[in-house]
């Protein structure tokens, strides 16, 4: 009994190790950001006389564009053409023609690809050029695409058969895996002959009907005030509307800013994420855990950061804090009829950020 008391005693002393718990009625939704897999991006950029500086604009500033595909590890396709639809006719430019992840000096080919002149035709039909392009692609995939599925008949759901049957399809662009977004550069009002609903429809069903959700459309373009001199564009805001797209101002000084805003667009990073249950408004709490090695600029949007948990851990563990702020254009709000947190701006959740909704649940929890 003297042996044992000792060791009872030291027991006792121990420190103990104290776990945060919630209060049972808490709950905690927690969700992962992530991006598309596969994007083919076609940017139609305007060739005509005034373009010159806004090309320019585009090329210096692309590497804020494709930083997010190259983070998020998307197997990209990128490809332009040009408004010029009696020249070009939708077909991609450059060298080479289509870029991907192993394309050396991606974002200097991209330069001297979106460099697409100053001679085209004053007719900027942008929407034309890009059925055209789209159209053109169909036409050269379809015997492709016909060996594909021959090829998939035979893999009965086994994802190393599939992926093998894809590899061998040599689709480069419009691929049928792929999300497809379609950007519009120009400082001019489109004057494609037909309706902008009429495009929305040829584009939404380019990958074939039921995959309309795939489609996007984004344009950098006039704004309504014309401050520099370049018209509204509304056909492209327009179409961009119907999408989901974003848009940028063709007027912008640098156009970086926008280019970062059309790549969380393009990769599909979520701004809505419903709640499992109505919440007590008042208790709602928001907050991204990343990992502890994250990028500092992916930061500067967070209105405190806690690396606490970070002590001790892996560099990649997902143990840091980020709080983003409520309200504004750069925060979240709460959309009661959709039963949604819904993110503006700068707010949005970084790639492989793990997003969680703290809250009471509608009539418990202290009252405000």
């Amino acid at each position: 009994m003297k042996r044992l008391l000792p060791l009872l005693l030291l027991a006792a002393c121990r420190p103990e190790t104290l776990t945060k718990t919630l209060p049972p009625d808490v709950r905690v939704d927690s969700y992962a950001q992530q991006a598309a897999s596969r994007i083919d991006v076609l940017w139609v950029v305007d060739n005509s006389g005034s373009m010159a500086p806004r090309q320019e604009n585009l090329a210096k500033n692309f590497q804020s564009f494709i930083d997010l595909f190259t983070r998020g590890e998307v197997d990209f396709r990128i490809a332009v053409t040009t408004t010029d639809i009696f020249k070009e006719k939708g077909a991609f430019v450059g060298n080479p023609k289509i870029l991907t992840p192993k394309t050396p000096g991606v974002v200097a080919a991209f330069a001297s690809n979106v460099k697409v002149g100053i001679t085209g035709s004053p007719y900027e039909a942008g929407l034309q050029a890009a059925k055209m392009s789209l159209d053109a692609q169909a036409a050269a995939n379809a015997p492709k695409l016909s060996m594909r599925e021959s090829c998939l008949s035979g893999c009965q759901g086994v994802q190393t058969c599939t992926d093998a049957c894809n590899a061998k399809s040599g689709i480069d662009f419009l691929r049928p895996d792929a999300y497809l977004y379609l950007i519009f550069v120009s400082d001019e009002e489109d004057e494609s002959s037909d309706d902008v609903r009429y495009y929305w429809r040829s584009f939404e069903t380019a990958k074939g009907i039921g995959n309309d959700g795939t489609v996007t459309t984004a344009a950098i373009k006039g704004p309504k005030d014309n401050t520099c001199g370049a018209a509204a564009g509304e056909r492209y805001q327009a179409l961009s509307d119907l999408t989901g797209g974003q848009v940028g101002s063709i007027c912008d000084a640098s156009f970086a800013d926008t280019l970062k805003k059309l790549a969380s667009n393009a990769v599909g990073l979520k701004r809505k994420f419903a709640l499992q249950r109505k919440p007590n408004v008042s208790t709602i709490e928001v907050r991204f855990k990343y990992p502890c090695n994250e990028n500092a600029d992916v930061l500067t949007a967070c209105t405190s950061v806690d690396r606490t948990a970070c002590d001790g851990e892996a560099p990649d563990a997902v143990k840091l804090v980020c709080v983003p702020p409520q309200g504004g254009a750069d925060g979240w709000t709460y959309e009661p009829a959709d039963n949604v947190i819904f993110f503006s701006g700068e707010s949005v959740p970084f790639l492989k950020a793990q997003v969680e909704f703290q809250y009471y649940e509608e009539g418990t929890g202290p009252m405000p």
